[in-house]
């Protein structure tokens, strides 16, 4: 079919006026455009759900790691607890022999072996003090961490339900309006159907596009001809842009760019 062929219908029924093929056109891309916008609405809505599962995880991921935190320095400062025991254990054990050796070397090895093992013990006293006052700062860091997760879990399952709500609604509507589409399509010639949808598939949703004042196709911003400008103004037959293959229609008042 030649980009620049004209269809003309006559459609009068009794005396009532029907929609042209154009004017169906026109009607359908509007039904297909406000479908997609509910199909891309709707497409989104796991991604929407994942983003506030998302929130959840991170909160969860917080406190687990603040439990994970608390957890390996009660054991460290357990294990420097039971250090300080055996060191402890240890120094009785140096303090009896220090009464049974004989030479003054042998008493003084003792001796430092004691104060090695009292150093020690002072460094994990150290250690353990600083490890309670860690476990002090988790543990309170914890509180509010679960505070703000136990906040978010009210949240997000309130926004979820919103979400539900929302999608509900959404399928109803598109539902609605493909059965309108239906109704539409039973008025548009199989063959002018199939040339407008493949043009909705490679014209990024516009098949149809309006002729404004300038004589320019807003779809793809080509200048008509005299002649076919003319005839899409006046003549209310179906015309197709030379360049895009878009189905045309006059709008005097359009300032519309459906664009490529």
């Amino acid at each position: 079919m030649e980009a620049s062929k004209a269809y003309k219908w006559y459609n009068s029924v009794e005396g009532e006026r029907v929609k042209t093929p154009l004017e169906t056109l026109i009607r359908l891309q509007e039904i297909d455009k406000v479908i997609l916008g509910l199909q891309l609405q709707i497409d989104a809505f796991p991604g929407l759900m994942q983003q506030l599962d998302t929130v959840l995880n991170d909160g969860e991921m917080k406190v687990a790691d603040l439990h994970s935190k608390i957890d390996e320095q009660e054991k460290a400062r357990r294990s420097k607890e039971m250090d300080i025991e055996s060191n402890l254990e240890q120094i009785k054990k140096y303090q009896g022999q220090l009464l049974q050796v004989k030479t003054n070397k042998e008493y003084s090895a003792l001796l430092n072996e004691i104060k090695v093992l009292k150093n020690k013990n002072s460094l994990h006293e150290d250690d353990i003090l600083e490890l309670m006052e860690s476990v002090e700062r988790a543990k309170q860091a914890l509180i509010g961490s679960e505070k703000e997760l136990k906040d978010s879990q009210k949240k997000v399952q309130e926004e979820k339900l919103a979400k539900e709500a929302e999608m509900a609604a959404l399928q109803q509507q598109l539902k609605d309006q493909q059965q309108t589409r239906d109704t539409f399509v039973k008025d548009v010639d199989s063959t002018i159907l199939k040339e407008y949808t493949k043009l909705l598939k490679v014209r990024n949703g516009v098949a149809v596009a309006a002729v404004g004042m300038q004589g320019i196709c807003s779809g793809c911003r080509v200048s008509l001809t005299p002649q076919m400008f003319a005839e899409v103004k006046n003549d209310g037959c179906l015309h197709r842009c030379p360049v895009c293959f878009r189905f045309l229609y006059w709008a005097d008042d359009s300032t519309e760019l459906d664009g490529e």
